[in-house]
């Protein structure tokens, strides 16, 4: 087997894996995720639990459909996360009066409570996972983030 040199040098351009942004994003969001998940997991909640939960308490009542793209989750994902946040009691759902097939969700006076308490913990674990950059570094990553994220 040639050595790795070999190898990239064969290919012409080299590669590494550690320059793609899928991967670094990735990397990322995987330590922003951990720092999250440690400090929820007490609460027996996830990351896009939390973020579900958090965006009922900006917005208020959603459809469900609706609440899945603001939290950009497929339809499967968000059905469930909203199924176990149900059987908690930390979400009550409804059909529209309006269009019997939408799903309306909305935060329960537990889940409200929650959220409530768990805002303060996020905003300290987002601030862990920036601590390493300046804070003009901070505005940028985060206007950087936008741009991309808006495509």
């Amino acid at each position: 087997m040639p050595k790795t040199s070999t190898r990239r040098a064969a290919r012409g351009a080299a590669y590494r894996l550690d320059d793609q942004v899928g991967f670094l994003l990735r990397r990322a969001y995987q330590r922003a995720s951990a720092n999250l998940t440690d400090r929820i997991r007490v609460h027996d909640l996830t990351p896009p639990q939390f973020a579900t939960l958090a965006r009922l308490y900006e917005r208020g009542n959603l459809s469900q459909n609706r609440l899945g793209r603001l939290v950009a989750m497929e339809p499967a994902n968000i059905r469930d996360v909203v199924q176990r946040l149900r059987k908690r009691r930390l979400v009550a759902t409804g059909r529209d009066a309006t269009d019997s097939r939408r799903i309306l969700v909305g935060l329960t006076a537990a889940g409200a409570a929650l959220v409530t308490r768990l805002v303060p913990v996020e905003i300290a674990c987002t601030a862990k996972t920036l601590a390493p950059l300046a804070p003009a570094e901070r505005t940028q990553l985060y206007t950087l983030l936008r741009r991309l994220a808006a495509g």
